[in-house]
């Protein structure tokens, strides 16, 4: 619009840029408010999972602890419980009821 008006038989009234600036303000306006938002929720999801850190009871040295899921080491004896998620590849030593939840992996609804 600026440019059409510019090269036009109208270049020299200053009102018809109007459209043109009304709209690159418009543009300006949208970007900085959408740059803004994305910067905020980015925040967001980041305070959410800072809060909802994964811990899990181990059996380490004969005790039971609770420790963070990125601490578990080899040699860990996970103690899983109801709801509980499997932290890391591991081998089922015991297990009495065990129902698993392939949604992720597979697509499908129901527990095996």
């Amino acid at each position: 619009s600026i440019t059409v008006n510019g090269t036009g038989p109208n270049k020299e009234d200053a009102l018809s840029y109007t459209t043109g600036m009304a709209i690159f303000v418009i543009v300006v306006i949208n970007a900085g408010i959408a740059a803004w938002t994305e910067h905020k929720a980015g925040d967001a999801l980041e305070a959410l999972s800072k809060m909802t850190q994964a811990t899990i009871f181990v059996l380490r040295d004969g005790q039971e602890v609770k420790t963070e899921v990125p601490a578990v080491v080899r040699g860990d004896i996970v103690i899983l419980g109801t709801g509980d998620v499997v932290p890391a590849d591991m081998r089922l030593v015991e297990a009495d009821d065990v129902k698993v939840s392939e949604m992720a992996l597979t697509g499908e609804p129901d527990d095996v």
